[in-house]
């Protein structure tokens, strides 16, 4: 076996998913993380995060970054989209776990995130990395979007679906959050407290993980679809849990369960149950795992699925380094294997 390390560096190493990144690479038997970057933690040992880790948090246009072959952007949205062109021209790798790439339409990237996109060149390049969907282009990509947790959860809760031949007429998905995807300020400042004993809908007026779903259902389907999307925070921190109600035109005699088993059959995260069975968050909490049931609606041609992950993990920074891997020829799950 190659005993020779993959050298990676983590933009924004202080948020939830950046320390989950730290955490997952840090342990991985094929790399090694030689640069971490947190303005907030500038100078501190990531011994803080990771026990055994000795690395220092340093700026994040430290040129130690050249040096690795991959970078994982955990950074804040419109953050990315400036300096990713740098390492690419220098033949460096790009992970971006934030939204400035996983629209490939301009214009609806900038309505939704109310700022000018500055790379739309590299948009037509990047590749949406949901893994049960591109895994053979991630393997050749020099730039990887991954998905965002909710668009996560709910993709995978309908591809098998979209792929197939039934038509769809409308998607509703009601989805709800731990309080991590938050992020970290907003749980320290109070977020924390508010939803406590408590459980509400937010978005209402339009969510940006919206035009994500809808962009790559339609792209597969072929299709205009009807789709709603509803988040919602529970007094939780970690998990996304996807109820989605999905309306078909007609069934057409399809066994609709033996069409996700069989979507699914090669896939090494998602697990399709088995009828009785429902999902829960605490089931797949810090793996990389989804878990994914198919019931029966008392609405005539409407399928409800419901589809659970830990949005950390499969819905950030487990699915970012499955794409690593692909990247890399590794095997799928190296380094995520621990549930």
């Amino acid at each position: 076996m190659n005993n020779i390390l993959t050298k990676v560096g983590i933009l924004g190493g202080s948020g939830f998913t950046g320390e989950e990144l730290l955490r997952i690479l840090s342990n991985h038997p094929r790399t090694e993380v030689v640069a971490v970057s947190s303005r907030e933690l500038l100078g501190q040992s990531t011994n803080k995060i990771v026990e055994g880790s000795e690395l220092v948090f340093v700026e994040p246009n430290n040129d130690i970054f050249y040096e690795c072959e991959i970078i994982f952007f955990a950074t804040p949205h419109g953050v990315s989209m400036d300096i990713v062109g740098s390492y690419i021209e220098r033949n460096i790798k790009v992970i971006d776990l934030s939204a400035d790439f996983r629209l490939k339409d301009k214009n609806i990237w900038e309505e939704w995130y109310d700022s000018k996109h500055t790379q739309a060149e590299l948009l037509s390049e990047s590749v949406y990395g949901l893994t049960e969907l591109n895994l053979e282009e991630i393997k050749s990509a020099r730039l990887v979007a991954v998905p965002g947790c909710y668009p996560t959860a709910s993709l995978l809760g309908v591809l098998p679906l979209l792929n197939s031949e039934l038509q769809i007429e409308s998607i509703i998905i009601d989805a709800k959050s731990g309080i991590s995807g938050a992020g970290r300020k907003a749980v320290e400042n109070s977020l924390s407290k508010e939803i406590k004993e408590n459980f509400r809908a937010y978005g209402l007026e339009g969510h940006r993980h919206l035009p994500e779903i809808r962009e790559v259902a339609e792209l597969l389907s072929g299709y205009p679809i009807k789709l709603n999307f509803v988040p919602h925070l529970i007094p939780t921190m970690r998990g996304i849990y996807s109820t989605i109600y999905l309306q078909l035109k007609e069934f057409k005699g399809l066994e609709i369960l033996g069409l996700y088993n069989s979507f699914y059959k090669d896939s090494p995260n998602v697990r399709i149950m088995r009828p009785g069975e429902v999902p829960d968050i605490k089931s797949i909490a810090n793996t990389n795992n989804c878990h994914i049931s198919v019931n029966h609606s008392n609405i005539e041609n409407q399928v409800i699925v419901i589809s659970s992950i830990d949005n950390l993990v499969k819905g950030a920074a487990g699915q970012a380094v499955e794409c690593y891997n692909l990247m890399n020829g590794f095997g799928q799950r190296t380094g995520l294997d621990n549930g």
